[in-house]
């Protein structure tokens, strides 16, 4: 992947305001993720995480779209679409990623890691980690569904 700088922190703001991720985010506290912010773009087919990999963020989609595969040439087992967030076990119990996310066209990313955490106000920081552990519970929730 590459990171890019061509997104001024202005435009990312807007696209801010139109993910889900962010809608309990005020638009001031907003402008310090902006700012801080690390964007990204992958190529078609490219990883955007890695199995085994240890890594210190996860990442939100802002455009394309991410496909879930437990080994590196099988199927899918999961979509991400823009807006949803991906990354954030590995991210709080920092372990090593436990499947691959793959790009399915250019998709753009912004990815949060602890440094950018660090800079955010604990109002800030506090709703970052409400919609992880919401997410989280989901996920939780849902597989016992269907089991």
């Amino acid at each position: 992947m590459k990171r890019t700088s061509q997104v001024s922190s202005m435009k990312l703001l807007q696209l801010m305001a139109k993910i889900p991720f962010f809608e309990k985010i005020t638009n001031y506290e907003r402008a310090p993720m902006a700012e801080y912010a690390q964007m990204y773009v992958a190529s078609p087919g490219e990883a955007i995480i890695e199995k085994d990999a240890l890594d210190n963020c996860f990442y939100v989609l802002l455009s394309g779209k991410g496909l879930v595969c437990v080994g590196r040439h099988a199927e899918p087992v999961a979509t991400i679409k823009p807006g949803e967030f991906f990354g954030e076990v590995g991210f709080i119990l920092n372990i090593p990623r436990t499947t691959w996310v793959f790009s399915e066209g250019v998709s753009a990313l912004l990815r949060i890691d602890q440094t950018l955490l660090d800079n955010l106000d604990a109002s800030t920081r506090s709703k970052v980690k409400d919609q992880i552990i919401i997410k989280l519970a989901t996920t939780v929730t849902n597989f016992n569904a269907k089991s």
